[in-house]
């Protein structure tokens, strides 16, 4: 099957390209790698590297998630969640779109090496090549456990904003990347959920697709369990204080009843709400990570 991709005069469309990049996401990639940066000791006089990473850091991750667009093409022509992205209808020809995702990656790429460091530079592609290929053309399609392992991605950013300024690697970042990893499965879980005819048409082999939804809950909420007690590891281990604490266990208690609530929910109308509560949880747990080192 191919997408018919409507025909229609391609004059510059800056919202179609601000879309390309996928903004809703970039914002969290940027916010957590942010966090990450502010964690480190003396960043208070290291402002202008910092902003350096993360703009280095942000535009790469735009680049992946317009190639993404590009490679899903065809899927998201079939999908009423992503059949009104620009590419599919005809608002960025193709052509555009990869200069776009070209331009954003030499900028990045530049202000990495010349401001930060080869390592920061070096784990950001290899998180752009996972992301934008690997995970786009193969992960994707491997099975129910797809956005486990595809989650790597996403979640890498605090490990790339620490080495941006550091130029190693650290245990925090590390259990903030454990964070964003164990939650990012329920955050999809639950928009496959109610989004499951999509992945059905579009053959992406979600876990609602595979296993079943009533099972897809029953792994939402352990995952939900999980992501607390990961939540809480930065306080365990002494990097971040009480006020951290109290913010992490009531958001995370909060994020284990509405998983319980949508156990519960014969019409699946939860599974919405519990993802858009999951974007507020993580939003957020970091920015109370930043609080709790200012207060």
């Amino acid at each position: 099957m191919t997408v018919d991709v409507k025909e229609k005069s391609y004059s510059i469309n800056l919202g179609a390209y601000i879309q390309l990049t996928k903004p809703s996401i970039i914002y969290l990639l940027v916010l957590t790698a942010a966090t990450a940066m502010f964690l480190v000791d003396g960043f208070e006089t290291n402002i202008y590297k910092a902003l350096t990473g993360i703009f280095g850091i942000g535009l790469i991750a735009a680049s992946s998630a317009a190639i993404n667009q590009i490679l899903d093409l065809e899927i998201d022509g079939k999908m009423k969640r992503t059949d009104k992205r620009p590419l599919v209808s005809g608002k960025i020809p193709v052509i555009n779109a990869i200069t776009f995702a070209a331009i954003l990656f030499i900028i990045g790429s530049f202000l990495l090496l010349s401001f930060n460091n080869f390592l920061s530079w070096a784990l950001t592609v290899a998180t752009w090549v996972f992301y934008a290929f690997l995970y786009t053309r193969i992960l994707k399609f491997a099975g129910p456990q797809n956005i486990v392992i595809g989650g790597l991605a996403g979640a890498m950013p605090p490990v790339l904003g620490w080495v941006a300024l550091t130029g190693s690697i650290s245990p925090l970042p590390l259990l903030l990347v454990a964070i964003i990893f164990v939650w990012t499965p329920p955050h999809f879980w639950a928009l496959a959920i109610d989004r499951i005819d999509d992945y059905e048409n579009a053959n992406v082999p979600m876990m609602p697709v595979v296993k079943g939804i009533e099972y897809t809950k029953i792994q939402i909420l352990l995952y939900s369990f999980l992501l607390l007690a990961c939540s809480l590891l930065p306080f365990a281990i002494g990097s971040l204080g009480i006020f951290y604490f109290v913010s992490a266990s009531s958001l995370g208690l909060i994020f284990i009843f509405l998983a319980a609530r949508l156990m519960q929910d014969k019409n699946n109308s939860g599974a919405i709400p519990f993802f858009l509560y999951s974007i507020i949880y993580l939003t957020i747990l970091f920015v109370s990570m930043i609080l709790d080192r200012l207060i």
